[in-house]
């Protein structure tokens, strides 16, 4: 049992987007789908969030159970005040003092590559090669092998 002074677990999936791009979310949760039904992983992100939730401290939790970040970076992702401030920091300093690991998935143009606290990590796809510039059947192979990485990542402690 965890106590105050005790991290829980990092046993989570935590995807961080911005809201202008619901649509890749809902695209990333249909290829995770199974393997949360499987119990293969928990994912969270804030559609978990249900009216009457402390909003805040439901994505604090969140970020302190995360064992894997998916970034869904565009340049909505980039601009969001709230992203820099809230979420990046607590994921960037568990990903270095704790392991957890950061998969950036580049969506659209934006300036990835000019943002050395995440361009540090290897992203699914080459900033020149945007999902969103991608045909369907390439960037749903994206999403598969983000969601096979990811299943391996809990297969494998």
């Amino acid at each position: 049992m965890n106590t105050p002074s005790t991290p829980s677990p990092r046993r989570q999936v935590f995807i961080s987007y911005a809201h202008a791009d619901a649509q890749w979310l809902e695209r990333l949760q249909t290829h995770l789908k199974p393997l949360e039904r499987a119990g293969q992983i928990d994912r969270w992100d804030d559609t978990r969030i249900k009216p009457g939730m402390e909003w805040r401290k439901e994505i604090e939790q969140a970020l302190a159970r995360a064992r894997v970040a998916v970034l869904l970076v565009s340049a909505a992702f980039l601009a969001s005040d709230f992203i820099a401030g809230n979420e990046l920091p607590p994921l960037l300093a568990a990903a270095e003092k704790e392991g957890a690991l950061i998969l950036p998935i580049i969506l659209s143009p934006c300036l990835f590559e000019d943002t050395p606290e995440l361009s540090r990590f290897q992203a699914f796809n080459p900033p020149s090669r945007t999902l969103e510039e991608m045909s369907d059947p390439e960037w749903k192979r994206v999403l598969v092998t983000v969601s096979k990485q990811i299943k391996d990542i809990f297969s494998n402690p």
